[in-house]
């Protein structure tokens, strides 16, 4: 990004650096696109634009180990940090969400082979679908609140706060 600023500056094609240069088109194309190149190359470059080839160097290469991008989260990542029930709670309150879901999950899935099965007037379902589908959506639940942490950590390494 560098020498392609630098050559724009100058008003220069590629091909007119390559020349002056007498590097490749090829590796200029790769120069601007941010690839390594070898010494002997940013030392031609360094010469062509009359800068210091180390400070060069550092600052083609510093882009290629630190960005400050935003790469954007998933829907589904984006949807489960923003609940605001789980927004504000902390590992641990997490872990206990968890437990009392699978807890619950455990105690509806038991109850429903102990207590007779009666159709409700829900879609004609019966009281053990109802304690089925109210077991596998507190499953589900805690599996939510077990990821959240890790989307979290995950959330601050991929998207780290920018310098202000």
């Amino acid at each position: 990004m560098l020498i392609r600023k630098l050559r724009l500056d100058r008003g220069i094609s590629q091909e007119q650096l390559a020349e002056v240069t007498g590097l490749s088109i090829r590796t200029i194309q790769r120069v601007e696109a941010g690839h390594r190149v070898s010494y002997a190359s940013l030392r031609a470059l360094a010469a062509t634009f009359n800068v210091n080839v180390d400070s060069l160097e550092q600052e083609l290469y510093a882009m290629n180990t630190s960005t400050n991008e935003y790469i954007e989260k998933p829907l589904w990542v984006r949807l489960i940090l923003s609940l605001p029930s789980l927004r504000g709670l902390d590992r641990p309150s997490l872990l206990k969400h968890e437990a009392y879901l699978v807890g619950y999950a455990f105690f509806a899935y038991v109850a429903s082979y102990l207590i007779p099965s009666v159709e409700t007037f829900y879609w004609s379902l019966t009281t053990v679908d109802l304690l089925h589908f109210s077991a596998f959506s507190a499953l589900f639940l805690a599996y939510i609140s077990s990821i959240i942490p890790r989307l979290r950590e995950n959330s601050k390494e991929r998207n780290p706060p920018l310098p202000k």
